[in-house]
């Protein structure tokens, strides 16, 4: 009998090396796939245009050498995407992604002082939203977290970690005190 391998209950090894001994990951998401339907999208309208465009050239070669650029963006992306997260841990929020160069941003969940969840069409029909992250500071890691999963319980996790006793005090107002300004007549 195979025996299988225990499941993983922390944050995968491409996060974990950019973790602080002393910090632990609360939340950490790969990006949606929908992330690859723009390049995935871009690589079969150049092969469309490719094949017309070889049929009316004198040398088709050019065409196709020149197309062979985009399904390597395609691959590069596609490449890429496995390793591409959002962690948020108990002291800052992070992005990690990149194939051939890693990057990892992050900023300390005291500078943030907002945040936005922004929807799309598409995002609500194949579940995924852009998180837009606000700070004091001028200098931010990144404002834009696109492609996530699961936006609304994410936003809301999120929220929780970054004002805790903002919602232990609304929980104790009544539905008349947490009607605010929208109060009815």
């Amino acid at each position: 009998m195979r025996q299988g391998r225990p499941a993983q209950t922390g944050p995968p090894a491409s996060v974990d090396r950019y973790l602080l001994p002393d910090e632990r990951s609360v939340i950490t998401v790969r990006m949606h796939p929908a992330a690859l339907a723009g390049p995935l999208v871009l690589a079969c309208g150049g092969l469309v245009a490719a094949r017309k465009l070889s049929g009316r050239s004198p040398r088709p070669d050019i065409v196709w050498g020149a197309y062979l650029l985009v399904p390597l963006y395609f691959l590069r992306r596609l490449a890429a995407w496995p390793v591409s997260y959002l962690t948020i841990t108990d002291k800052r929020m992070m992005l990690i992604g990149g194939l051939f160069i890693r990057t990892a941003a992050a900023m300390p969940l005291e500078r943030v002082t907002g945040l936005t969840l922004q929807r799309t069409v598409p995002g609500r029909l194949f579940g995924y939203g852009t998180l837009i992250v606000t700070s004091a500071s001028r200098r931010q890691a990144f404002r834009k977290v696109r492609y996530l999963p699961y936006p609304e319980q994410l936003y809301l996790e999120i929220s929780g970690l970054l004002w805790p006793q903002e919602q232990s005090d609304d929980e104790g107002m009544t539905a008349q005190d947490s009607a605010g300004p929208f109060q009815q007549e």
